[in-house]
């Protein structure tokens, strides 16, 4: 089984990058792949509970990746969750805080990683 790594470094609004991240990874799970989704930077947001896009025409993700963390691994990166005021309780069911370190294995095993 091949491992994919997913790396979301942009804020769910704006443009299509969160989207993508969630569409990558998830896809690749069902097709053989162990997924994992690294929350970075402004990614972070993309797993805060009750998410309101407001006019943004945009849609929340948050069920969508409450879905997916059954199928793969969902980090957020404590730094990032600090800078932005974040804690655990903010975030939905399934994703798991990093301080690093899975961040680091996970580049090890990956045969392939995307950035968004």
């Amino acid at each position: 089984m091949d491992n994919l790594l997913v790396i979301l470094r942009k804020l769910p609004y704006g443009t299509v990058n969160a989207a993508e991240a969630v569409r990558h990874a998830g896809g690749a799970s069902g097709f053989d792949y162990k997924s994992t989704l690294y929350l970075i930077d402004g990614g972070v947001f993309t797993a805060k509970k009750n998410q309101d896009p407001g006019a943004t025409g945009f849609t929340g993700l948050g069920e969508s990746l409450e879905l997916l963390s059954d199928e793969m691994d969902i980090y957020a990166d404590s730094n990032s969750l600090k800078e932005h005021n974040l804690s655990e309780d903010d975030l939905i069911e399934g994703v798991k805080i990093d301080d690093g370190e899975i961040l680091r294995q996970a580049f090890r095993d990956a045969q392939s990683v995307m950035i968004f």
